[in-house]
């Protein structure tokens, strides 16, 4: 058994965009799993030897069992592989949590952050936003879907107007999502920090993009779901 995974039951699953869900994770005993910061991932393993693995967003806390809310992407929803069926998350399931990880957030008064997201990902960003608003940094986000209603979190990245910029792209093409990305970010100095999260080939084009304008360093990826290929 690999060390630190901790046992939790599959609880109930509500939708939270179309083709999303939030599933609630319920640990198996009465310890406590460990606290997670706004934006932060966890691992979820189907056995304790952690050979199969997915990496989802934390959304919070569950108010009912004092357990985790990660979200995930609908099985079913038009997925061309079998990564979902693999890893499918049903009720009174047993799968287990590792450490949950934060994601990157640099707080630096002097440079401001551009942050996209696509899909799943979009919970990712939202938690990198709050910290970001709470620790009062110049930043503007970019929310991209395929349509309104698969907008995942949407309120959440509204209500954060009155600290940042919020811009949401629905429906848009391939072509005119570069042209939107790639406007996002230029010109942009040198020192902003660019963080993204969504479907791989989304990350990739903002990462080539990004890199275009500033340091590699400043580019921040926040990879989910499968990671064993």
């Amino acid at each position: 058994m690999r060390d630190n995974l901790i046992p939790v039951i599959v609880g109930r699953k509500w939708q939270i965009a179309k083709g999303y869900h939030a599933v609630e994770l319920r640990t198996t005993s009465k310890s406590a799993l460990p606290p997670f910061n706004d934006g932060s991932c966890v691992t979820l393993f189907l056995n304790s030897a952690g050979d199969k693995q997915r990496i989802y967003p934390l959304l919070r806390v569950s108010s009912v069992s004092d357990g985790y809310v990660v979200g995930m992407r609908q099985e079913g929803d038009g997925r061309t592989d079998s990564l979902l069926s693999k890893f499918p998350l049903n009720e009174r399931d047993e799968v287990f949590v590792g450490t949950p990880k934060s994601a990157p957030t640099i707080l630096d008064d002097r440079a401001r952050s551009i942050l996209f997201a696509g899909g799943i990902g979009a919970a990712s960003i939202a938690g990198i936003a709050k910290r970001l608003a709470s620790a009062g940094q110049r930043f503007e986000v970019h929310n991209f879907a395929r349509s309104a209603d698969r907008a995942v979190l949407r309120e959440e990245f509204d209500a954060l107007q009155s600290h940042g910029k919020v811009y949401h792209h629905f429906g848009l093409p391939d072509d005119l999502f570069a042209q939107k990305s790639s406007h996002a970010m230029s010109p942009t100095h040198a020192n902003t920090q660019i963080y993204c999260s969504g479907p791989p080939a989304f990350m990739d084009l903002i990462e080539r993009q990004a890199r275009e304008w500033v340091y590699a360093a400043n580019v921040h990826k926040i990879a989910l779901g499968d990671q064993t290929a």
